[in-house]
């Protein structure tokens, strides 16, 4: 539904129309739907004698009170004329103000469908006085609890059972588990799902919302009062306190740095047991916040390997470039050498022919091989794309390098050639 009509150029409204939408919605939203403030709205109402809702009245609705409206009265008799149509506005309505836009748009996403739900008196959840006919995990959990013992603060030790999650004395077990009974059949009614998870023979109670997990214990506040020694105690000694449990029980949300409510407590004005339409509320709420930092780290790690790749590409292309160019150094020596030996070998021959030599003589037979061996040298001869000479040189010269020298800032740590 929009928040402000549509329509434009001049609306006539009668007295009777005019009179039902005051009574409607609140002058704030009313107002701008016909193009005026709240205030010039009722300045209209006093003119034709509209009564309007007094101060307070949109609360008390709220919260479910029936109030009796005043009836329309009829106009003076020198106003008869204006008794079947108002004129209210003559403009294209205004925007509703941004606060109104923002909470529409609070309304329509799923966490305000969730909290219409909740708030709804029909959707209301009911703790049982009496345990009967309870949900699977509580009915086993009854079962495993009998056999818990109680640690130093009053509390069941709970580990190593697979039941549900519990930090509860023996006195308020009963309580919890008729919490966890309504709490799971009303999570499963709204197409939730509850299991249990061991890890590391700790069982933990996990609500699946969304497709997210979000964990959740009771615990009962406990309080600790140390025991004064009988005589005045020299030197270290073992304090000693009293244990004494309180039956206040906290629904707490095992997953932490949500942002969200993540604990609700009996207190003076309210108790726990109505609380659970909040608590799975604040369930939902917990799952968003999950999944929106599962997103984000999700996101986080995408980039980083993203950038992982990119510095690595950039580190293969400049090996790869390292390597080309020790190719091409090798190459350019090769043509070097070659260039020399031939050199060699034409000025050699040149002496030899200079001096007679005969065509046996060893020297030919040398300067003959060194021929060959300046063709093998020469990149000419072979015209293909060198390979590196050495592909193994980095990491050989990273095993090899020396570890730097740690700094040594006082005058006395520094070694005698360098003060």
């Amino acid at each position: 539904m929009p928040v402000f009509d549509s329509a434009s150029g001049p609306q006539k409204l009668t007295r009777a129309e005019l009179y039902e939408k005051a009574w409607s919605e609140p002058m704030a939203t009313l107002g701008p739907k016909l193009g005026l403030s709240d205030t010039g709205l009722r300045k209209i109402c006093d003119k034709y004698h509209l009564p309007t809702p007094p101060r307070g009245y949109w609360d008390k609705v709220a919260v479910g009170q029936r109030i009796k409206r005043p009836p329309l009265p009829k106009l003076p008799a020198s106003m008869r004329g204006s008794e079947e149509t108002v004129i209210v506005f003559h403009q294209p309505p205004r925007p509703a103000p941004k606060e109104l836009v923002a909470q529409q748009a609070e309304d329509d996403y799923p966490a305000g469908v969730r909290r219409r739900f909740e708030a709804d008196p029909e959707n209301r959840i009911v703790v049982p006085a009496i345990l009967e006919q309870p949900h699977a995990l509580v009915a086993s959990s009854v079962l495993l609890l009998r056999k818990a013992k109680v640690d130093e603060d009053l509390r069941l030790r709970t580990r190593g059972l697979k039941c549900v999650a519990l930090k509860v004395s023996l006195s308020a077990v009963d309580r919890a588990l008729r919490l966890y009974d309504a709490l799971f059949k009303a999570l499963e009614a709204r197409g939730h799902r509850v299991t249990l998870v061991t890890n590391d023979n700790e069982t933990s109670t996990v609500v699946h919302v969304d497709g997210e997990q979000v964990g959740i214990e009771i615990q009962e506040h406990v309080t600790r009062t140390e025991v004064p020694p009988l005589k005045p105690q020299t030197g270290w000694y073992s304090k000693k306190y009293v244990w004494e449990a309180t039956g206040r029980l906290t629904f707490v949300l095992t997953e932490s740095y949500l942002s969200v409510r993540g604990k609700w407590s009996d207190g003076a004005r309210q108790n726990l047991d109505e609380m659970l339409n909040d608590i799975v509320f604040g369930l939902g709420d917990a799952a968003d916040a999950i999944k929106s930092r599962r997103e984000a780290f999700e996101r986080a790690e995408r980039e980083r390997q993203a950038a992982e790749a990119k510095r690595r590409e950039a580190e293969d292309r400049a090996r790869r470039a390292r390597g080309k160019a020790r190719a091409l150094h090798q190459e350019v020596r090769s043509l070097q050498q070659s260039l020399a030996v031939r050199e060699y070998v034409a000025a050699m021959r040149s002496a030899a022919d200079a001096a007679n030599l005969p065509p046996e003589h060893e020297l030919r037979a040398w300067l003959e091989w060194a021929e060959e061996y300046a063709d093998r040298l020469d990149p000419t001869k072979d015209l293909r794309v060198p390979d590196d000479p050495d592909p193994h040189a980095e990491y050989r010269t990273a095993w090899n390098s020396p570890s730097p020298e740690p700094e040594r800032s006082s005058w006395w740590q520094r070694p005698w050639y360098n003060r």
